[in-house]
């Protein structure tokens, strides 16, 4: 065995009471505390990142084709565009897309016997939209789509159930006013689901209704629309897939809009929490490599008398610098090991368990989301090890300074 493992080996391993064995216990401790933290952090930011983006992307698709907006952010429109079957036919044509549908929203007023109140409403080509799924869908059914004749059932979310005191099967009145005519124009609905997504914006505002009902309203045709919403296989590929839409199959004034664009304030926000994330790491780095090189200084003053017998037995700088490199890597090492093994054991059990809940009207979701990506968690690891031994060898040197006589005499 080399001399440097084995020397390294009884100090790391060293069941006898003292000082440096406490520091070395600290900075074990110190090391899983900042690992775990780091796991943790990454599984909840990489989580909430995941679960709110999934339920954009489940209530709008991907991307959406719609003519020229001034403001992507802006949903309502009033221009329309008419169904193109041959778009659809090479839309679905690519790889990437897994389903399209057309949509349109239109402005209403919804009164019960006892209260008004201003919605949204958001037509649906068919029963197969995402929002119409069990996911989604809390009690009742889907809305019955007919081909011959617009469906009066409406569905609505549970928020604006529960603030109109709406239960199912209660027929409401639909009160939508034209700017061109003096009356409104009024249709007695159905509500027959009640859905949930868990966005604020959204469930107080959109109730969902068949297509064809606002295209009557409007005295629109039946292949008039404000838009396709496409949904895709792979949420990476968007803005690539959006690009290339547009440049084989559209013309002015139709645009593609990426759902990235259309709520870039949402987006935005979810990408500034990777900056969170970062500066959490470094912060817990940064703990990390102070406690290891406090507990490496430590080390070396209390084993200085053994630096300069071996240094007096002719052992060079590098192989004794190597027994506390060696060292380090293993308290380093086994303080990874437990925080890898507490931060995926504490994540699991939230994401099996959901014991930490959060505020859903604030942040959208109603318990803590966890995320664990493999390769995030290598990287913390590898990371936390490369980056703690490289700092460390800036206080070895101190091991070339120390004096073989000197160090025999230093008690």
């Amino acid at each position: 065995m080399n001399i440097s493992y084995f020397i390294a080996n009884k100090i790391a391993f060293n069941q006898k009471k003292s000082f440096s064995s406490f520091i070395i216990k600290i900075a074990i401790i110190a090391i899983a505390l900042s690992t775990s933290v780091m796991i943790i952090s990454t599984a909840i930011t990489k989580g909430y990142q995941k679960v709110i983006s999934n339920k954009f992307y489940n209530c709008w698709g991907q991307i959406h084709i719609t003519n020229f907006l001034q403001d992507p952010n802006h949903i309502l429109n009033d221009e329309k565009i008419t169904i193109d079957s041959q778009l659809i036919k090479n839309l679905y044509a690519m790889q990437d897309i897994k389903s399209i549908h057309t949509y349109s929203m239109q402005s209403c007023l919804l009164k019960t016997k006892q209260d008004m109140e201003g919605i949204l409403l958001k037509g649906l080509d068919n029963a197969n939209s995402q929002l119409l799924s069990k996911e989604y869908l809390t009690s009742g059914r889907k809305i019955n789509f007919s081909p011959q004749k617009y469906s009066e059932e409406i569905v609505v979310s549970k928020s604006i159930a529960e603030k109109l005191q709406l239960k199912l099967q209660d027929q409401v009145i639909l009160y939508f006013i034209n700017k061109n005519e003096s009356l409104p124009r009024a249709r007695k609905v159905s509500i027959v689901g009640i859905y949930k997504t868990g966005l604020e914006d959204y469930d107080n505002h959109v109730a969902l209704c068949d297509i064809q009902l606002i295209n009557h309203i409007n005295n629109d045709s039946i292949q008039s629309i404000q838009g396709y919403e496409i949904y895709l296989h792979h949420n990476q590929k968007s803005e690539e897939i959006a690009q290339s839409i547009f440049d084989q199959y559209l013309e002015p004034p139709l645009q593609t809009y990426t759902i990235e664009k259309r709520f870039s304030t949402i987006f935005s926000w979810l990408d500034m929490m990777k900056m969170n994330e970062r500066i959490i790491i470094i912060i817990m780095l940064i703990i990390a490599v102070i406690n290891m090189i406090t507990a490496l200084l430590i080390l070396i003053m209390e084993r200085t008398q053994m630096i300069g017998i071996l240094k007096s037995l002719g052992m060079i700088n590098q192989s004794i610098r190597n027994v506390f490199l060696i060292t380090s890597f293993y308290i380093t090492s086994i303080g990874v090991g437990i925080g890898t093994v507490v931060g995926l054991g504490l994540s699991l059990l939230q994401s099996k368990f959901g014991f930490i809940s959060l505020d859903e009207n604030t942040y959208y979701i109603d318990t803590v989301p966890i995320y664990i990506d493999p390769l995030m968690v290598m990287k913390i690891l590898i990371g936390t090890i490369l980056v703690c031994l490289s700092l460390l060898l800036i206080p070895m040197y101190i091991i070339r300074n120390i004096s073989p006589t000197k160090a025999l005499k230093f008690n």
